[in-house]
């Protein structure tokens, strides 16, 4: 009579289900919630790492959750996954948060003399990503063309300036990512006119 075999049962050591997760951006102040699939043999325990620094002791928790984010959160987060087989790390994702302060400075006046370039900077905003830049005058949409102009980092520069090129400039910030949106303060821009005087003797 042929004999029953034996059920044998093998330690197997931790794996994961799911490749490292690609770069997310998500929204200052929402709920984050990370997940560490993992398998192998009971019991499992998983610890969550933050740029090289642990974060938490190993549990068996193997999800990470941030219920409401701060800018300070943004960085590389990996799940470690030990049992008595041994353990391993994966990069789970690179976290970005997106955000968008106030702009800090105040308004500003400039005076250019008449036939010299304005050169105008943005006035500063704290934002991520980078916001697109809207330049206005009096309340008007600044359109380049061959005497104004908007370098790559958003200067308006005026060339041959006139009397007319005066006014009131600001500009409008959109963070494309949050849907925020933030005009600046006015940079208020005068034109020197010089009148040469003609002496009749």
């Amino acid at each position: 009579m042929e004999g029953l075999d034996h059920l044998k049962y093998h330690d197997i050591a931790p794996y994961f289900k799911t490749e490292a997760g690609a770069a997310q951006t998500h929204l200052e102040g929402n709920r984050l919630v990370l997940t560490c699939l993992a398998e192998g043999s009971w019991p499992l325990e998983f610890k969550w790492i933050r740029n090289s620094s642990d974060i938490t002791e190993y549990t068996p928790e193997y999800r990470y959750t941030i219920t409401s984010l701060k800018r300070e959160d943004a960085g590389v987060y990996q799940c470690a996954v030990r049992n008595r087989m041994g353990a391993l790390i994966q990069t789970r994702a690179d976290v970005r948060v997106a955000y968008m302060d106030n702009f800090a400075e105040l308004e500003q006046r400039k005076t250019v003399s008449q036939g010299r370039a304005a050169v105008l900077n943005p006035p500063a905003v704290t934002s991520y990503p980078r916001p697109q830049v809207t330049w206005f005058r009096d309340g008007f949409k600044i359109i380049p063309n061959h005497r104004v102009a908007i370098t790559l980092d958003n200067q308006l520069v005026v060339l041959g300036t006139a009397a007319a090129d005066a006014g009131r400039y600001y500009v409008q910030a959109v963070n494309e990512r949050n849907g925020e949106n933030k005009t600046s303060p006015s940079i208020y821009l005068s034109i020197a006119v010089f009148w040469s005087q003609i002496v009749f003797i």
